[in-house]
């Protein structure tokens, strides 16, 4: 087997204790809180209750996309090493991030033409990055060439299923993912709008829900409607959480009830890349599936 190596980024929300069993390399990016650079490292800079209590407090942080001579000083030992790399990099719909990679690569090339590194656009963010990362490293380690990986990745990445969302509108709202108004309406009904991604990597508001269990059971319906296999779904599940661990348990509770062929279920912290934008409470289930359109 060619020696190569599975990169990604800080944004697959996972831990540095899973991250380090799959055996993955990933570049870490940075936010700024109350005056204050930390690094997104899955809580190791700045632990994630204490991130979201500062939300919760009024905080408001601001985030950075890594840019090009980051991923530059990144690869570079790597490819001094003469290994090749397959990057899973934050959806090009959220994030100029896919760009500066992009732009790395070209410069990378001058110096080592030699090795090759292959981006993927995962189209996907948080642990449903993670979930890709998975799948790619249990191919890898079944004897998959990083040519068969990148071109798996390419052909399957938008079979990555997530449905996320908050009661708490305010952070939506901020982050433009939702007006003003419709977050104050629906702040006012208990409204929870089901967050999802469409083909391009963009997140999309699609149902409007009253009150959190009936957006709990949406979820569960929609993934046996389109989980593969449907209830039958033998794969895995990511549900992450911001601050919000008590319904992530309630959430892999019913997932284990409703789906009795599930691989493994893990539960993760949205970390703070994603969690500044999404905010505390949120909660997400990331799965395979059929398709993204509704």
């Amino acid at each position: 087997m060619s020696d190569f190596i599975i990169s990604s980024e800080s944004i697959m929300d996972l831990t540095n204790e899973y991250v380090k069993e799959l055996g993955v390399s990933f570049i870490k990016s940075n936010y700024e809180l109350n005056g204050k650079i930390f690094l997104d490292d899955f809580g190791k800079s700045l632990d994630m209750d204490s991130f979201y209590k500062d939300m919760e407090n009024g905080s408001s942080p601001s985030t950075s996309a890594i840019n090009t001579q980051e991923y530059i000083n990144y690869f570079k030992q790597m490819l001094e090493e003469g290994k090749d790399i397959l990057h899973v990099c934050l959806s090009s719909g959220l994030s100029i991030q896919y760009s500066c990679l992009l732009q790395a690569i070209d410069i990378l090339k001058e110096d080592y033409p030699e090795r090759k590194i292959y981006p993927i656009d995962s189209k996907m963010a948080s642990s449903g990055v993670g979930l890709l990362i998975k799948k790619l490293v249990a191919y890898k380690n079944e004897g998959l060439s990083i040519e068969e990986l990148y071109q798996w990745a390419k052909d399957n990445c938008l079979h990555v299923i997530c449905y996320t969302s908050n009661e708490n509108l305010e952070y939506l709202a901020r982050g433009g993912r939702l007006s003003k108004t419709a977050a104050g309406i629906g702040k006012h009904l208990h409204i929870c709008p089901l967050i999802q991604f469409d083909d391009t990597g963009h997140m999309f508001v699609g149902q409007k829900i009253r009150t959190k269990k009936k957006l709990i059971n949406t979820m569960i319906k929609k993934m046996q409607e389109n989980a593969y296999d449907g209830l039958d779904y033998a794969d895995d599940v990511f549900v992450n959480h911001a601050k919000n661990e008590d319904l992530a348990i309630e959430v892999k509770d019913m997932l284990l009830d409703n789906f009795k062929n599930l691989k493994e279920v893990k539960i993760f912290n949205i970390g703070p890349t994603i969690g500044s934008h999404i905010g505390p409470g949120a909660i997400s289930i990331f799965f395979w599936g059929k398709s993204r359109k509704e």
